[in-house]
């Protein structure tokens, strides 16, 4: 049954809100690319919701692409729902579906460290780590802005320097802001190889695995 204002004339409902799709140019993406060695192919963890057309364009880097959509992952299991109970990176491990003997060359895990308390995020970098080898790539983007979409950004390859914003949500919640200092002392065990600060507020990374 539609809706009916006071004269009594049918109304349309409210058109739901449309996703926000915005194009930025990604330095830290052109010198992942850069620094990547046409001769060999990468094996390639992409943590965010699987999009072909991001799959197009690692294909051309890579030997294997594994696709987790991680934060999907940890809702289904109730992961930010555990209150304050102690844990280590073995949670992940016991939700996430990566098998042990994997090791990886370059990991994405796009704006998804913005959605950890830093205990969280401590855990999933050690767990991280552990599918590592020295001189892996660790691509991660942290906003400086106060606040965040309630749900991690969709974030599509447009070219090797250009990133296509898809935030699907209009709700807002605060940021954990982590400044370099913050990301030295929980990325540990990786340096930075790359940082560049966006105009949109938000700070890119590519760290190495030492």
């Amino acid at each position: 049954m539609g809706l009916f204002s006071k004269s009594g004339q049918q109304q349309a409902p409210a058109a739901p809100p449309q996703p926000r799709i915005e194009t930025h140019t990604s330095l830290a993406l052109k010198a992942l690319c850069q620094a990547l060695d046409e001769e060999r192919k990468y094996s390639i963890l992409d943590l965010g919701p699987a999009c072909g057309v991001n799959i197009e364009f690692l294909s051309q880097y890579s030997s294997k692409i594994r696709v987790e959509d991680l934060y999907k992952t940890l809702i289904a299991a109730s992961f930010f729902e555990r209150g304050e109970e102690p844990f280590d990176e073995s949670v992940f491990g016991r939700i996430l579906s990566i098998p042990s003997q994997e090791r990886f060359d370059i990991i994405l895990t796009w704006d998804l460290l913005n959605y950890f308390k830093t205990d969280e995020f401590r855990a999933l970098a050690k767990y991280l780590s552990a599918f590592c080898t020295r001189g892996t790539f660790f691509f991660a983007i942290c906003s400086i802005l106060k606040e965040i979409p309630a749900v991690p950004i969709n974030f599509k390859i447009a070219g090797s320097e250009t990133l296509l914003y898809d935030a699907s949500s209009t709700e807002m919640r605060p940021c954990p802001r982590y400044a370099p200092r913050d990301l030295g002392l929980l990325m540990t065990g990786f340096r930075v190889h790359n940082s560049y600060i966006l105009r949109n507020g938000m700070q890119e990374y590519l760290f190495v695995r030492e």
